[in-house]
């Protein structure tokens, strides 16, 4: 049976949440703020993490004069593998994102290109369709498996008590010379992510702006991405989902995308 759920918006401790309907330390101590960092993280990725069945809404790319650009984005979501339809009005699709392996793998069929491409290393950080976001940030891989975390202290963001974690990359060849994490000391939600360039200086952040709730997890359902040198801002939100859906194994096969 397919169950399809609108949003309602609520504000609960200080953050837009959204409903579907339905000193000196010791080594042994630098270690043990070490696995609470990584902890912290594997509850983010949790989180994080899209809930499984159609997922749609759009994304809105505006610039500094105020001129935008809409597009629409439909993700189909089973497990550890989704597929990001992308939809131009009037022009129909322009692309399709697949992730497979949890978001480590990446395939991109380009409409007006007819070509598909496997997008592997530094082309993981090319944006998409000119917009704020990049490939990888779509992808949902794990910040853990991806990223080595410490705790940098504490501070308040939102009117919420956060921890400030720093996330350092384990390839070193990407595009992000290191992360800046917030998450709300209380249920670990993620509030902002602050991208580094490989000088370590911050080019671009990411807000959560609401979350979901469903069969009892939280996920993000709006993200604000700001480009501090373009001064562009992209807003990727999700407004409904559809749940209990069959999806056919053939539409998360890269070679099926151009069909």
């Amino acid at each position: 049976m397919k169950n399809v759920h609108s949003i309602v918006i609520l504000i609960v401790l200080g953050v837009s949440a959204v409903l579907f309907s339905e000193g000196h330390v010791t080594a042994q101590a630098e270690r043990e703020i070490e696995l609470t960092a990584q902890e912290m993280l594997a509850r983010v990725d949790r989180i994080m993490g899209y809930p499984d069945g159609i997922l749609k809404g759009y994304m809105m790319h505006i610039t500094p004069d105020g001129s935008s650009q809409k597009l629409q984005i439909t993700g189909y979501i089973n497990k550890n593998q989704f597929l990001f339809d992308i939809v131009k009005p009037a022009r129909g699709s322009m692309q399709k994102i697949l992730y497979r392996l949890g978001g480590e793998d990446l395939w991109v069929y380009d409409m007006a290109a007819r070509a598909l491409f496997h997008k592997m290393g530094v082309d993981k950080f090319d944006d998409i369709l000119a917009t704020n976001f990049y490939y990888v940030d779509l992808s949902n891989a794990d910040l853990q498996s991806n990223y080595v975390a410490r705790i940098d202290g504490s501070v308040i963001l939102k009117n919420q008590d956060c921890y400030k974690l720093t996330l350092d990359p384990i390839d070193k060849t990407g595009a992000y010379g290191k992360l800046t994490l917030y998450v709300i000391k209380q249920n670990y939600i993620p509030l902002r992510i602050d991208y580094h360039d490989q000088d370590k200086v911050i080019f671009k952040t990411l807000s959560i702006a609401k979350i979901g709730q469903k069969d009892g997890r939280s996920f993000p359902v709006r993200y604000d991405m700001l480009s501090i040198k373009k001064g562009t801002m992209t807003v990727l939100e999700f407004t409904s989902i559809e749940d209990g859906v069959s999806f056919n194994a053939e539409i998360f096969r890269p070679e099926k995308l151009g069909d």
